[in-house]
């Protein structure tokens, strides 16, 4: 299968950094979106995007509501696709590269495109979940520019794969990056990218309720957080503390996750995360 066409589905700053990623390394990237976008080869032609691709990368939102991740611009991009597959002969590879919760893939996403399409997955199209580890690291969190991850620098690639086929071709187009690649199956590559999230929220709650303690016993959290830091299994990471977390992911991935996974396990530490970093944003304020 020829691999040289990629559509992005959602040129937001996730689909914008993988599509010029990819364009970097020769490959022709179309991006879409339903607004117009400054990016070259872009179209609002949806059918345009998918009929001149054989591979489509899904990175639209997932934002988090009281009654926990809203799917709808998952499911109206997966439909759009799928509507297009339906006069397509040749295979084609849809990837999921935006954060969706554990057995969205299998549970939503492939029934849709099915349904669409009139195809079977694994037959007329393929199905990967590919989740992003990109960060944008503020001057507020650290100057350190390597705690900075874009396309050429995450430091893994996951691929949960519906059948060896589809995470073939998704592994080929990655080889040239030279990045440990890892292969599971569609929810364990989901569950990754929120058991990384939350670790990443718990490491900034923690130092947060440091920072808290050692305020009311006038202790400067600060040389307690960089003397700790100095320990390799502990590391730097959340020890610049004092706000909450803001950002684009870390509160709504959380918020997310606790929602889902309650239904199957009585959620305590991640709840405690959420918990202190509300506090803290309320009383000290939100570094982004």
């Amino acid at each position: 299968m020829s691999s040289d066409g990629i559509s992005i589905i959602g040129s937001g700053w996730v689909g914008v950094a993988i599509g010029k990623g990819f364009s970097r390394l020769g490959f022709n990237v179309i991006f879409y979106d339903v607004v117009e976008k400054d990016l070259p080869n872009f179209t609002t032609d949806i059918e345009y995007a998918v009929e001149n691709s054989e591979i489509s990368f899904i990175a639209v939102p997932t934002p988090s509501t009281p009654e926990g991740i809203d799917l709808s611009y998952i499911k109206n991009a997966v439909e759009n696709i799928g509507k297009m597959l339906k006069n397509k002969d040749k295979f084609h590879l849809v990837v999921v590269k935006s954060t969706v919760v554990p057995t969205t893939t299998e549970k939503v996403v492939i029934p849709i495109l099915e349904e669409r399409s009139g195809q079977r997955v694994g037959v007329g199209f393929g199905v990967c979940m590919n989740p992003e580890f990109l960060t944008e690291i503020a001057s507020t969190w650290s100057e350190e520019e390597s705690a900075k991850r874009d396309f050429f620098s995450e430091d893994r690639i996951v691929i949960g794969e519906y059948d060896r086929r589809s995470g073939d071709i998704l592994e080929e187009i990655y080889k040239p990056l030279n990045k440990p690649i890892f292969r599971t199956d569609l929810k364990t590559a989901e569950i990754i990218k929120y058991a990384s999230n939350c670790m990443l929220a718990t490491k900034i709650s923690y130092w947060n309720e440091i920072f808290m303690i050692c305020k009311e016993l006038g202790i400067d959290s600060q040389i307690v957080a960089e003397i700790v830091a100095l320990d390799p299994r502990i590391g730097k990471y959340g020890t610049v503390h004092g706000k909450a977390f803001g950002g684009k992911c870390l509160p709504k991935d959380l918020k997310a996750f606790i929602s889902f996974a309650d239904k199957y396990h009585k959620v305590k530490l991640l709840k405690a995360v959420d918990e202190i970093n509300e506090e803290i944003g309320d009383r000290f304020g939100v570094r982004e």
